[in-house]
């Protein structure tokens, strides 16, 4: 990572490394258009294409080429303990399809407000944010984004600070994608609320559980859904990222499952799962969802 442009850390691994292969792949993973005017938000998942990738396709889909001015993107950090908001400093992140270039402006107004603050260390060795910007390449090529990656704090006048700065850019002209996984299933995770006696009885567990998680975000409810985390112990990894903009949103935004999915769909493994979710957002007046 130079001190102006973030280099790709995940091609080869989590997604094609080769331009045309990676070109190929995201655009059958956003298979037909999917236009949604009335969209002002998207959560979409973050692991590798081969598990979440039509997932966030289809919730990358939805997004008006040429509509918006900005994408700010919102992602947990994984590796790095901060508290608030780190905003990339520099000029851009590199993909295989080339460069997305950072919205400076915008980034240096979110950052000069606290809990918020330029800083690149977080971002070394981060999947979270760099797995969606291929989508965003493809979706519209010329969209610069403003990168903000929430600290692993669960303080909630942390995030509800988070979520205020972040309304800075609220101005009609920024689309906001907040960068989640949903339940972390199994001993590797930590997280075992029951056992792994069959693959039916944990798919129907795991989407219980994530489907009362999803309820309180649809209904833009910050407060009900740290609850629902804190009385379930969810492993939602992005929960940080997604009360903050839960902050921002509500009573304004309102949203609608796109799609659903987990990781034993693909790997048959009952034992240890992780599960992806697509939520668009339309203003509530819209009744959408």
């Amino acid at each position: 990572m130079s001190d102006d442009i973030h280099s790709a850390g995940l091609a080869g691994r989590w997604y094609p490394a080769d331009r045309a292969d990676l070109r190929s792949e995201v655009e059958r993973l956003l298979g037909e258009p999917c236009v949604d005017p009335a969209l002002r938000a998207v959560i979409v998942p973050h692991a590798g294409y081969a598990y979440s990738g039509r997932v966030a396709g289809a919730g990358f889909a939805r997004i008006e080429r040429g509509r918006w001015r900005r994408a700010v993107v919102v992602a947990p950090s994984h590796f790095h303990r901060f508290d608030g908001a780190a905003v990339f400093p520099g000029k851009g992140f590199r993909t295989p399809l080339g460069v997305v270039a950072i919205d400076r402006e915008a980034a240096a107004r979110l950052a000069a407000r606290p809990p918020c603050a330029l800083a690149a260390a977080p971002y070394a060795g981060e999947h979270s944010l760099e797995i969606e910007l291929p989508f965003l390449q493809l979706a519209d090529p010329a969209l610069p984004v403003v990168p903000v990656l929430v600290g692993a704090g669960d303080e909630e006048s942390t995030l509800a600070a988070i979520g205020r700065e972040l309304r800075l850019l609220d101005d009609g002209h920024s689309l906001f994608v907040v960068s989640s996984d949903f339940t972390h299933y199994g001993e590797q995770f930590d997280y075992l609320p029951f056992p792994p006696d069959d693959p039916a009885t944990v798919a129907s567990e795991i989407r219980a559980l994530d489907f009362g998680a999803i309820e309180p975000i649809r209904r833009g409810d910050p407060e009900a859904f740290a609850d629902y985390v804190e009385r379930t112990g969810i492993t939602v990894c992005g929960r940080g990222p997604i009360r903050a903009f839960l902050h921002l949103a509500a009573g304004a935004l309102a949203g609608e499952l796109v799609s659903y999915a987990t990781s034993l769909d693909v790997t048959g493994d009952h034992e240890h799962s992780v599960s992806y979710a697509s939520i668009a957002f339309h203003p509530a007046s819209a009744g959408v969802g």
